[in-house]
């Protein structure tokens, strides 16, 4: 249905891709309501009552079936995406092209100046969880990467990146293997290290600071 749409909870939300979704949302906003769904219209005045009670509905700025706050619809359709979890124990990153609604515990990241892969795979790398863990926001053991942090990662193009974006297009196929798995992320952080130039020293320390 036009208005009925996947919504995704960070627990669905996995380093690389999304899992199949298990709830939705009604998205009737102010901006995209045609007055073209009056059943759906009548199902939600069951919870008028309520709805009318918030801040935007009683200053007179929404109808009682409009989303609250609702956020820009355009981040949420089709095409090339990234999910990444505000709040996280490792820095998450998954790559979609399907429809895919999410809440405030989200940003989305989308762009046409570098491959969606490729940057998926860059933000899901050691070196930017080690770049977060010194230069993001932590709030005890977990990554709190808002807005601020997330945009001042610094972006890298790789001279591997069509290597790393074939085993990127290789994970989703082992994704329920741990040791495959890691064998594959392993590899993308080899090429990244090489990308840096890191020596030797540097990536030890890279890994031993992650361990922490």
């Amino acid at each position: 249905m036009k208005y009925i749409k996947p919504i995704y909870e960070p627990y669905l939300v996995d380093k690389y891709f999304v899992d199949q979704y298990d709830k939705e949302i009604i998205y009737i906003t102010k901006k995209n309501y045609k007055n073209d769904c009056p059943t759906l219209i009548n199902h939600l005045s069951k919870f008028r009552e309520i709805m009318e009670d918030r801040r935007e509905n009683l200053q007179g700025k929404l109808s009682f079936y409009h989303l609250h706050w609702a956020r820009d619809e355009h981040f949420f359709g089709i095409g090339e995406k990234i999910l990444s979890i505000r709040k996280c124990p490792t820095p998450t990153f998954a790559y979609t092209e399907n429809e895919a609604f999410v809440m405030m515990s989200f940003n989305v990241v989308k762009t046409n100046r570098i491959n969606q892969k490729y940057l998926t795979a860059y933000l899901n790398s050691k070196v930017i969880n080690f770049w977060l863990k010194n230069k993001g926001k932590m709030q005890g053991s977990n990554y709190q990467i808002d807005k601020e942090p997330l945009v001042n990662i610094p972006i890298v193009f790789s001279d591997y990146e069509s290597e790393i974006i074939e085993l990127f297009d290789s994970i989703k196929e082992v994704t329920k293997e741990t040791n495959k798995m890691n064998d594959i992320t392993d590899k993308i952080d080899l090429l990244f290290y090489k990308t840096f130039d890191f020596s030797d020293e540097e990536v030890s320390l890279i890994e031993s600071h992650l361990l922490k």
